[in-house]
């Protein structure tokens, strides 16, 4: 989804930068979902990485399956485990009073292109994924994204709406606009595989268009659908009906058949 941040005057921002890095002052983090994570062997869907907004060289490492929650020191390579009150998290956002401290539990190490450390007696592999950029295919997105599987696998959609939409007969062109560093999308994006899987209608032309890092690519799509995301574009005859813009508040199987009746 798009993230409109007010504009800080220089002065102030270089108070901020100063005070977070002394650790006095409050530093937002930012979750980014371009990390894969695996603990204990398996793909671990409740892990989040967050980076400082103040692009420092840290990030916090969250889990259900870990006992605290972990910071990532990535000057030193050192894994360090903090307090769940040095943490105050609100979804996709983490605050913290500065670069908190930590007790240091491990050292990673960089191994098939993945950082890995062992804590708690279980394994961590962190991965970075590059950006998937421009139209491309399920079956790729979900070889790039093994999580989106497991996201998508768990889903179960309104049985009423897949019955819909599995007997629908108008053609119908579906455009979804995601990004795989986007955390919102992580959510989205696996649903709507799952609902146009299940629902198995070749009346539905699906068209899946990934977003680069900084939202300027691909230009082209982005000119002609706009810069939401995750959006599902629903378009018949060359016009567009309606969008469903970031993560519903109700199942988004049902939001997709109210727009078709």
């Amino acid at each position: 989804m798009k993230i409109h941040r007010a504009i800080v005057p220089l002065a102030a921002s270089l108070i901020f930068l100063f005070s977070a890095t002394a650790g006095q002052g409050p530093l937002e983090w930012e979750e980014n979902a371009q990390f894969g994570i695996e603990i204990g062997g398996s793909i671990d869907i409740t892990a989040q990485v967050f980076q400082p907004n103040n692009y420092q060289p840290y990030l916090i490492l969250t889990s259900e399956r870990l006992k605290a929650p972990l910071l990532i020191d990535l000057g030193k390579k050192r894994v360090l485990r903090l307090k769940s009150s040095d943490i105050k998290l609100d979804g996709s956002f983490i605050a913290t009073r500065g670069i908190p401290g930590g007790k240091s539990v491990s050292k990673y190490a960089l191994k098939g292109g993945a950082s890995t450390f062992r804590v708690d007696g279980k394994s961590v592999v962190m991965t970075v994924r590059q950006t998937l950029v421009g139209e491309t295919d399920r079956a790729i997105i979900l070889a790039h994204s093994p999580d989106y599987v497991v996201r998508k696998n768990a889903y179960k959609p309104n049985s009423k709406s897949i019955r819909f939409l599995s007997s629908y007969g108008k053609k119908t062109e579906v455009v979804v606009m995601f990004a795989t560093w986007c955390s919102t999308c992580k959510h989205v994006l696996p649903k709507v595989l799952r609902v146009f899987d299940d629902a198995a209608n070749s009346k539905f032309q699906m068209r899946y268009i990934g977003i680069a890092m900084g939202g300027g690519e691909p230009q082209a799509e982005l000119d002609r659908y706009g810069h939401d995301y995750p959006a599902v574009i629903l378009i018949q005859n060359g016009k567009e009906l309606d969008r469903i813009i970031g993560e519903p508040t109700v199942p988004i199987e049902d939001r997709i058949v109210n727009i078709l009746r």
